[in-house]
């Protein structure tokens, strides 16, 4: 009893694992067409078509691609301005360094920007 229950379990994860499932077939004026539900596809086209799962289409989209790049790039182009601000940080902003020297008389410090 135990076996059925592990069997039907792998099967259950297994399918959900595997994602939604398209169908698709070229019609007869040759567009391509996708559906996600068998009974869409005509009788007459289902000795050909294809069996299409959600990741195939998302690896195939260009749309999802681009956008996938420009995330990318942004994401790429915040890194550089938190580092040139983090930079920003640790430089005076007009240019002057700080200089400390020591009064002889009473050993006190004297910071200036120079």
């Amino acid at each position: 009893m135990r076996v059925i229950y592990l069997v039907v379990g792998i099967m259950v994860m297994a399918s959900l694992d595997a994602g939604a499932t398209f169908y698709k077939y070229r019609d007869s004026s040759g567009a391509i067409v996708i559906t996600d539900k068998l009974e869409n596809v005509p009788q007459k086209y289902r000795k050909q078509y294809k069996v299409i799962l959600d990741e195939q289409l998302d690896a195939r989209d260009s749309l999802k691609k681009r956008w996938a790049a420009g995330k990318e790039a942004q994401e790429r182009q915040e890194q550089e301005q938190r580092q040139r601000k983090a930079a920003k940080k640790l430089m005076p902003s007009d240019g002057k360094r700080l200089v400390i020297t020591v009064d002889e008389q009473t050993g006190e410090l004297i910071r200036t920007m120079e």
